[in-house]
């Protein structure tokens, strides 16, 4: 099966969310982890002023700050001012891992079961996306085979926006005071740091930023970024001899010794690892990125401690300070802040419920704005939003779970009014 632009189209002229999100993918926001920049694309800004002057438009207060962080604020309806404010959150950004900009999302319409060719020649089978032979029968919508998709979290962004819009026109859609928040540079790590909790004034949250259908995450990875730093002795080939210390081998040495079995490829569950993304190395000189994640406190900090090991080992081989680690810490497992919340945790299960979503707890192997901003004293699980194979071109987006994403977002604002 293939993906059609048309059938995307028609789809979008009878399905409000479907289309919202359309324009959203479009946009593109990618985040770029070495500008310094805040936010670190103008294109994140750019949308942001879009959302901000369109959900002023719907009679709600939405302001941008300085940093591309958008806020909209709504009041309580008639009869709900006690209840507790909550606050919905997702990112505007896209992940830097392949091409964003130029997106224009197709539909299969009616899906077979089967394989899924994209324009560009690569296929989606369930060996890429194990998900999708449950989703026959569903529309999905996917990319061009170049392109991410963009799901996430314009998926997220997308269902806040229609519920907003459904509050805004809807007098009998009881909500307690809501806090809508649109992130940026979520997918390089830095969203948390540019949401002020303290200023949402909020009892919990909930990030929209999820997967499959159903999933409710209410455990993330504890995580740290490292650097290696490896200064060689870069001298003539031709007087090399016991003088020479090429920074290339050292930092394939390095590499080497990392534990074989514990990278991201070969763990799976609550196992923890180390993940090398990038090198950079000269016989001069050599720089190593990577992160570590673990979903134990004390495991992340044995794992840091492994780097730091390794280090020594090379530096007493090379009989001088060669290898040096710089390490990082980038989020925490929001869940030691959740098992002291059962009451937001109760809350979701039953909007899942009554949105007819059979709910699976899971400990997210990655990270969310939550993670963050519940150590920071916002109790902030994450809700799905029905995308699959996210940060890539076989991304896609199955309609009927965006839409059931909707519904358990819309039944959770009712539960905090007490309407369910």
């Amino acid at each position: 099966m293939k993906g059609s632009l048309r059938d995307m189209e028609d789809l979008c002229g009878v399905d409000p969310l479907a289309r919202t999100f359309r324009e959203l993918a479009r946009a593109g926001t990618q985040s770029d982890d070495s500008s310094k920049n805040i936010p670190s694309t103008v294109g994140q800004l750019r949308l942001g002023a879009q959302l901000a002057s369109l959900i002023g438009g719907m009679g709600f207060k939405a302001e941008q700050d300085e940093k591309g962080v958008v806020t909209a604020c709504v009041s309580a309806s008639p009869g709900c001012e006690g209840c507790e404010r909550i606050a919905l959150i997702a990112h505007l950004d896209t992940a830097p891992d392949a091409p964003g900009e130029g997106v224009e999302p197709r539909l299969v319409k009616n899906y077979d079961g089967g394989s899924i060719e994209l324009d560009s020649g690569l296929v989606i089978d369930n060996q890429i996306c194990p998900q999708l032979p449950s989703h026959k029968g569903d529309d999905i919508i996917v990319t061009d085979g170049v392109t991410l998709l963009g799901a996430d979290d314009k998926a997220g962004v997308a269902v806040i926006l229609e519920i907003l819009r459904e509050l805004s026109q809807d007098p009998s859609f009881k909500h307690p005071e809501i806090r809508a928040v649109f992130s940026v540079d979520e997918e390089i790590g830095r969203s948390a740091d540019y949401i002020d909790v303290k200023k949402l004034g909020c009892a919990f949250g909930i990030t929209v930023d999820g997967g499959e259908a159903g999933e409710l995450d209410t455990a993330t990875f504890s995580a740290e970024g490292a650097t290696v730093k490896i200064t060689g002795r870069s001298v003539h080939t031709a007087v090399a001899y016991k003088t020479m210390v090429n920074a290339c081998e050292m930092a394939a040495r390095f590499m080497q010794l990392l534990p074989r079995d514990e990278k991201p490829e070969n763990t799976r569950g609550t196992e923890g690892f180390f993940h090398v993304h990038n090198v950079e190395a000269s016989t001069a000189s050599a720089k190593i990125r990577m992160i570590i994640r673990d979903f134990d406190k004390d495991k992340l900090l044995q794992r840091v401690e492994q780097l730091e090991m390794i280090a020594e080992l090379l530096n007493r081989e090379a009989g001088y300070a060669c290898v040096s680690v710089e390490h990082k810490h980038q989020y925490a497992n929001m869940g030691e802040v959740l098992k002291q919340h059962p009451e937001v945790l109760e809350r979701c299960r039953k909007a899942y419920e009554a949105a007819g979503v059979l709910v699976r707890e899971c400990a997210v192997r990655g990270g969310t704005d939550g993670s963050n901003l519940s150590g920071r004293g916002l109790p902030c699980p994450n809700f799905f939003t029905g995308g699959l194979c996210a940060h890539g071109p076989y991304e896609c987006l199955p309609v009927k779970s965006l839409h059931r994403c909707h519904d358990a977002v819309k039944a959770l604002i009712e539960i905090c009014a007490g309407e369910r």
